[in-house]
């Protein structure tokens, strides 16, 4: 409290406390005697009366004259307006905000990044068959096929928000399996278990059955055109021709109205067609038998050199441009080495191998082509297409790497493996 002549401090003996001058005389007033007492600072000398109590107010003075020299140098006050109460504001620069780090952003995979590549989020999944981005890169689904304690097949797809990894819808049935996810994520072609019907299941709409398709013979596989239009279903009755050579077909059928669109024939193999279908290019049809892959123009029908192989071909991808294929062959012998054949997918010509220590399960290109993703082994690794150089090896899973895919946007890849893990990768900002 500030007066006119100095600083008045109360005391919790109800005495009041006044320096005079600049602060050489101390004046101590008694509320409850009426006692005044003048102390000069200099010589501690008391100059004025005391008129009862002396030896009383003698200890107040020695408790008020520590406390002064206790006391930081104060000025004498001037005229100025003094705030009469206190108050605590708690600004940025004395007490800052907790600083919450930035989620990492992905970046665009390339050979120059790859290397960079790390796990940012994983998630549990049963017995993955099948993952398909959204085309905002936004969404995963994952089409998986597991069996329960009585021993029933139950199949199921899970759509994934990305890069949380959290469900964002969830379809199980007994009724049939997951034969493929349309590009975008929200449609799964539902193959009846005894092989005669297609259903189109809405992923995004209560897994409400959209369309359902049923040829005139069984049922072997069906796979969705990259822009969702076309459903490409195998016959496998296995029909003859004339020289007893079995004759297989693919019909290509509207996701509109089921309606057929085109009928594909011509391959011919003696061992039984194993998938026949829509990889990541809309120009092409895949036939593959065994140890022989064929591709056949959807437009025209015609058919490419076969691709022919020394052991079974237990992987397969595209680019998008249908300009190139890579395959691997199940042989882990060391004549020949494991190794991922590129070729010319018109031509049918070797472009170039990529050597690997045992064979890849999955492959898939990144959308423009340069990069080559593979499970190899629990390994996740990138391959630089035109050096046929090995960008980067990662581990992670527990098991082998059963399917992966790159995102459409290019800055993710997805990968699952039999340890029942999802694994999302990126490279961050």
């Amino acid at each position: 409290m500030s007066s006119r002549n100095g600083w008045m401090v109360f005391l919790p003996t109800q005495k009041t406390v006044q320096w005079i001058g600049a602060r050489k005389k101390l004046r101590i007033y008694s509320i409850n005697s009426g006692s005044i007492i003048t102390v000069r600072i200099g010589d501690m000398r008391v100059i004025t009366h005391i008129k009862k109590g002396f030896i009383r107010y003698l200890s107040v003075i020695a408790i008020v004259l520590l406390a002064a020299c206790s006391l930081p140098e104060v000025t004498p006050a001037v005229e100025t307006t003094v705030a009469t109460e206190l108050s605590f504001v708690l600004t940025s620069t004395e007490i800052p905000s907790p600083t919450i780090p930035p989620v990492p952003l992905p970046v665009e995979i390339s050979s120059k990044n790859a290397a960079s590549l790390s796990m940012v989020n994983r998630a549990p999944v049963n017995t993955a068959q099948q993952l398909k981005w959204a085309k905002d890169s936004l969404s995963l689904a994952v089409a998986t096929q597991m069996t329960d304690a009585s021993g029933n097949q139950l199949f199921g797809v899970s759509v994934l928000a990305v890069p949380e990894l959290t469900p964002t819808s969830i379809m199980s049935t007994q009724d049939g399996r997951v034969a493929d996810l349309s590009s975008d994520g929200k449609l799964a072609a539902l193959v009846s278990l005894d092989m005669t019907t297609i259903s189109l299941v809405d992923l995004t709409s209560a897994n409400s059955v959209v369309l359902t398709i049923s040829p005139e013979f069984l049922v072997g596989n069906a796979t969705f055109s990259p822009d969702g239009a076309a459903l490409a279903v195998v016959d496998l009755d296995g029909k003859v021709d004339a020289a007893g050579n079995p004759v297989w077909y693919v019909e290509l059928h509207s996701t509109v109205d089921g309606s057929l669109l085109n009928t594909l024939e011509g391959f011919v193999t003696a061992s039984p067609v194993f998938s026949a279908g829509f990889s990541q290019s809309p120009q092409w049809i895949v036939w593959q038998a065994r140890a022989t892959l064929q591709l056949q123009e959807i437009v025209n029908g015609s058919l490419s050199p076969t691709l022919d192989h020394q052991d079974f071909v237990t992987a397969y991808a595209m680019t998008r441009d249908g300009s190139m294929l890579a395959s691997n062959v199940s042989t882990a012998s060391v004549e020949p080495a494991p190794a991922v054949t590129l070729w010319d997918a018109a031509g049918g010509n070797v472009l170039r191998t990529f050597e690997l220590t045992e064979p890849a399960h999955c492959l898939d290109f990144s959308p423009n082509g340069n990069l080559l993703a593979m499970g190899v082994g629990s390994a996740l690794q990138i391959w630089d297409v035109t050096s046929s150089a090995m960008l980067v090896s990662l581990d992670g899973h527990a098991g082998q790497i059963t399917a992966l895919a790159f995102s459409a946007d290019s800055k993710y890849i997805a990968t699952v493996g039999n340890d029942n893990q999802l694994f999302l990768w990126q490279v961050s900002e």
